[in-house]
C-alpha cells in the first residue's frame, strides 16, 4: 500500500465573543496567551510531533496573518490562510483543501487532512496524537471521514452529539456513525447521557483529501465549483479578486451540517482527552489556580465566605470577593464583566453590542 501524507489545518478564525471582553475582535480567543502561550500556539505544538510544520495550514481571519506570524513564526508565510470574510467551516476547510494541493503539493489521493480548531484545550496530548494516527488511518485506507467524539460527562447542552453505532470493519476503535445531533434540549441530552453511545462532537476532523472533495461536490456542489475557480487562480494575477469573489458567494455553512449529517461514509472514533472547547468562562476554570472552596482564579485574589466563583483579572489589583457563590469576575484594562455562571452564554450578546459601540 502506498504511503500517505497527513497534513495539519488549524482554524484560527472567529470571534470567541463568550469570552469578552478577553478575546476582543482585536485579539480573538485563539490569540490569547494562557500561562504564556496562545491557545494557537498550544494547538500547533499539539500536533508537531506528528506533522511535519511544513505540512501545517493555519486558517484565520482577514488581517489576523501578522498574529499568526507573532505566534507561530517558525510557520513558513505560505502556510497562513487569510479569509476574505468568515463563512463558517465549510468554505474554510474546503480552501484549505485546494491549498494543500497547489501549495503544499500534496496528492489529494494519498493525503489525509486533520482539522483541528484553534481554541481547545486536550489535557492528554499524546493520547490524542496516537488517536490522530488511528484515525488518519482509517481514513486512508477506508476512505472514512472521520470525527473525535469526546465520552460526555454530563447532560451538556451547548455541543453537538454524535451517535455511534457499530463498530467499523477493519478497525476495533473507529464506529460507524449513525446521526448527529445539533446542541439538544436537557432532556434529551439526559438521555444521550444514559444511552452511552452518544459522544460529543470536538470539531476535529479527519479524512483524505479526495473523499472531502468528493462530499463536497456531492453535498455541497455550489461551494465545490467556487472551490475550483480558487484552485485555478492561485497563484496568478487573478487570486485576490477570485477568493472574494467566491466567498462573497459562499453560504456560511458548518462542515457539520453542509457533509457529515448527510455523507453515508462516516465514523467516530471515542476518545479521552480530557477535552474542553474553552467556549465559555466557566470552561476557563480548567486552567487556572484554584482553592478548597471550589474558586478558579488568575491576579491576585481572596476569596471570603464564598464558593463556586471565578476571577480572571488582568490589571494587577488586589481583588477580594466576600460572600458570594456562582460568579464569574473578569477585569481587563479595558473593561469588567461581573455576571452569574448560568449567564454565561449571553456574554455573545453583550460583545457584540459593544463591538457595535465601537464601531
Amino acid at each position: 500500500m502506498k504511503e500517505y501524507k497527513i497534513y495539519g489545518v488549524i482554524m484560527a478564525g472567529g470571534r470567541g465573543r463568550r469570552l469578552w471582553p478577553l478575546s476582543t475582535s482585536e485579539r480573538p480567543k485563539q490569540f490569547i496567551k494562557v500561562n504564556g502561550e496562545s491557545l494557537l500556539s498550544k494547538t500547533y505544538n499539539r500536533v508537531a510531533p506528528l506533522i511535519d510544520p511544513e505540512n501545517i495550514l493555519v486558517v484565520t481571519n482577514q488581517g489576523k496573518g501578522k498574529l499568526v506570524e507573532e505566534d507561530l513564526p517558525q510557520l513558513p508565510a505560505d502556510n497562513i490562510i487569510e479569509e476574505p470574510m468568515g463563512k463558517n467551516t465549510a468554505p474554510c476547510i474546503g480552501l484549505s483543501a485546494v491549498y494543500s494541493q497547489k501549495v503544499l503539493n500534496l496528492e489529494k489521493e494519498d493525503s489525509v487532512m486533520v482539522v483541528l480548531p484553534a481554541d481547545h484545550m486536550v489535557g492528554k496530548e499524546a493520547r490524542f496524537r496516537e488517536l490522530l494516527q488511528l484515525a488518519a488511518r482509517v481514513a486512508y485506507e477506508q476512505g472514512e471521514l472521520v470525527t473525535l467524539g469526546i465520552k460526555p460527562t454530563r447532560p451538556a447542552t451547548g455541543f453537538g452529539y454524535i451517535e455511534a453505532g457499530e463498530a467499523l470493519g477493519g478497525s476495533e476503535t473507529a464506529k460507524r456513525v449513525l446521526s448527529f445531533t445539533e446542541k439538544p434540549g436537557p432532556s434529551t441530552a439526559e438521555k444521550f447521557l444514559e444511552a452511552g453511545n452518544y459522544y460529543w462532537n470536538s470539531g476535529t476532523f479527519i479524512w483524505r483529501t479526495d473523499k472531502l472533495l468528493k462530499g463536497l461536490r456531492g453535498y455541497m456542489p455550489e461551494l465545490f465549483r467556487g472551490l475550483e475557480k480558487i484552485k485555478d487562480s492561485l497563484g496568478t494575477s487573478r487570486e485576490e479578486k477570485t477568493l472574494r469573489k467566491q466567498y462573497e458567494n459562499f453560504t456560511g455553512t458548518s462542515i457539520d451540517y453542509g457533509l457529515m449529517e448527510k455523507a453515508s461514509n462516516r465514523a467516530v472514533i471515542p476518545a479521552s482527552v480530557e477535552w474542553s472547547d474553552l467556549g465559555d468562562w466557566p470552561s476557563f476554570e480548567l486552567l487556572l489556580e484554584s482553592d478548597e472552596s471550589d474558586n478558579s482564579y488568575k491576579g491576585e485574589v481572596t476569596f471570603r465566605e464564598s464558593e463556586g466563583n471565578l476571577v480572571y483579572d488582568e490589571t494587577g489589583k488586589s481583588s477580594v470577593v466576600l460572600g458570594l457563590s456562582g460568579v464569574v469576575v473578569v477585569s481587563t484594562p479595558e473593561a469588567l464583566l461581573v455576571m452569574d455562571k448560568d449567564q454565561a452564554q449571553e456574554v455573545k450578546q453583550v460583545a457584540r453590542e459593544f463591538e457595535k459601540e465601537d464601531e
